[in-house]
């Protein structure tokens, strides 16, 4: 029995001394093997930011030991890059700048090892020096331009956080002696960032609490803001950058007593968005900006919105090419101007856009309008709407224009000029041949009130742009050649319109029941040679009107042959 127990024993302490050695060979063989893996994922990350354009990767030194590792490199820009530029700039500032414009040092020490809940953790942080930070903009204390802390996870994800910091930047020799002394200090109060290689996905947060710009004419403070970035590559190919950023209240300041410039904005939202092609080539963005409570106050100038709010929205078709929408709208707009009438509106709209119709003509269409408009002076509101399109437009010369574009970009040089003048010359003559081509154009629908009395209009028209501009009557009564114009109008707006112009004209000198008078008669005198010639019609409503068609090589108007109108020009 006691020689069972011992043998038992025996085992026992033999299994448990297996086990043991087992995991002291393990503890001990785990960092280096976490070791080489991290050197493998951090190769692969240098040699996705190689891929970048613009983008060049220096200096890499790998230091390895059995429980940590020291990393280094170097980012610079592309010298091809760098040098156009470095020209640029130079040109355009009057400035001698020479060497590198921007290099950012980076420094990890990594930890590795099986105890870590972790594959490694590192410490970091980036330095910057080049004549970007050394000549242009200059910390005003000698600081680490970035520290962070990370981990890198068993799934490989990267997980870390931004270090905090106060920093004061100042302009650097270069832009004081220019005469641009500014002055900008923040509290970075921190943020995280996420890195996953299996997609390829980078996303990071940042703080920013209250922040001052200083310039030799005005103050700008900024109470806080936050802003997020996401960028995908996936297979070491950009595909994705989405950007946003909100921003608290912000306040500019003037510092010229004689020239007071002074505005605030309530609260502030930009984003942005960008993608790319398989290639990495940029081939469409959208971007929305956002104000809130804006108010600007000048000697000469008050403006004021309670928002404002704007959208682009553009693609890249076929080689070159750009197509989409742009959209401004207002809200709550106050505007007055030294020696000018006040206005108010309750909102105001813009947008144009550009896209094909098919697979060889595009259109361009565009939106005003307004609603709530009152003009210092005038006893009534103003609204209108106007769509119009232009359409039918050759494909073939917008693409030729868009490479013109690009020819020009290439070719631009500041110090001289005439190298790019052949460019422009062609652009012109493109552009009168995108044009001068048969168009289908309308405006519906168009709308114009003052109070309560409002005028419609609607156009639509298939004409060759060459046989509208000389109103020759063969070519207009070509048979492919159609328009179709609506338009009506009550008097009480036209005597309205008429009134406010003759209140300007004589600037308050003539009564309220005189200006009825002369803008009754004034309309009356007007139309009465159209009503006689039938070009006008006038209802029992007491509304104007008019109808043009021409059609099937035929003019009628309202209803009856108008051939002879076209004699009158």
């Amino acid at each position: 029995m006691g020689k069972g127990q011992e043998r038992r024993g025996s085992a026992l302490k033999k299994t448990v001394a297996a086990i043991v050695g087992l995991a002291l060979i393990a503890g001990l063989g785990a960092p280096y093997w976490m070791g080489r893996q991290i050197e493998q994922q951090y190769a692969g990350y240098l040699q996705q930011l190689e891929k970048f354009d613009y983008i060049q990767v220096e200096k890499q030194i790998y230091e390895r030991s059995w429980f940590e590792a020291r990393a280094s490199y170097e980012l610079i820009l592309e010298p091809e890059f760098a040098q156009t530029y470095q020209q640029l700039l130079a040109s355009n500032l009057a400035l001698d700048l020479e060497g590198e414009p921007l290099r950012i040092a980076v420094e990890d020490l990594i930890t590795h090892g099986p105890f870590m809940g972790a594959l490694a953790s590192l410490e970091g942080r980036a330095e910057a020096s080049g004549w970007l930070f050394e000549q242009l903009i200059q910390l005003e204390e000698e600081a680490v331009l970035s520290r962070y802390d990370a981990r890198v996870g068993f799934d490989r994800v990267v997980q870390g956080e931004w270090a905090p910091m106060e920093m004061a930047l100042v302009a650097g020799p270069l832009l004081a002696d220019a005469g641009l002394d500014l002055r900008y200090v923040a509290d970075y109060q921190g943020g995280d960032f996420r890195y996953d290689p299996a997609s390829g996905e980078y996303r990071s947060s940042n703080r920013l609490g209250q922040a001052r710009l200083e310039e030799p004419t005005a103050i700008h403070t900024f109470e806080g803001s936050t802003s997020n970035l996401v960028a995908s590559f996936p297979q070491g190919v950009l595909r994705e950058v989405a950007f946003r950023a909100d921003d608290a209240p912000m306040l500019t300041e003037s510092r010229d007593l004689q020239q007071v410039s002074d505005s605030r904005i309530e609260g502030q939202s930009v984003e942005v968005k960008l993608l790319f092609d398989e290639q990495g080539r940029f081939e469409h963005f959208t971007t929305h900006l956002e104000l809130e409570g804006f108010e600007s106050e000048e000697p000469d100038l008050y403006l004021a919105m309670d928002g404002f709010n704007a959208d682009i929205d553009a693609s890249r078709q076929g080689g070159n090419s750009w197509y989409g929408q742009l959209g401004v709208s207002l809200d709550g707009l106050t505007l007055r101007e030294q020696h000018s009438p006040g206005l108010t509106a309750q909102s105001a709209n813009f947008r144009l856009g550009l896209a094909p119709e098919s697979e060889s003509h595009f259109q361009v269409a565009q939106l005003w309008s307004a609603n709530d408009l009152r003009i210092q002076g005038m006893e009534e509101p103003i609204a209108f709407h106007v769509e119009s399109s232009y359409g039918q437009l050759p494909l073939t010369e917008y693409d030729a224009l868009w490479s013109l574009i690009y020819e020009a970009i290439d070719v631009f040089q500041l110090d001289d000029p005439n190298v790019v003048l052949p460019v422009f010359e062609r652009m012109e003559q493109v552009g009168e041949t995108l044009i001068s081509g048969r168009s289908v154009f309308s405006f519906k629908p168009v709308s114009f009130s003052i109070g309560d009395a409002r005028a419609d209009l609607e156009l639509e028209a298939d004409l060759g742009f060459h046989d509208f501009g000389t109103f020759d009557e063969r070519m207009l009564l070509a048979p492919e050649n159609r328009l179709d114009l609506n338009v009506n109008a009550p008097a009480v707006l036209l005597h309205k319109v008429a009134r406010e112009s003759l209140r300007q004209q004589y600037s308050g000198m003539v009564s309220g029941n005189e200006l009825d008078a002369m803008a009754k008669e004034l309309v009356a005198e007007s139309l009465q040679p159209m009503l006689e010639l039938g070009v006008v019609r006038r209802d029992k409503e007491d509304r104007y009107s008019l109808h043009l068609l021409l059609q099937d090589g035929q003019l009628l108007m309202n209803d009856e042959p108008g051939d002879w109108l076209l004699s009158q020009f």
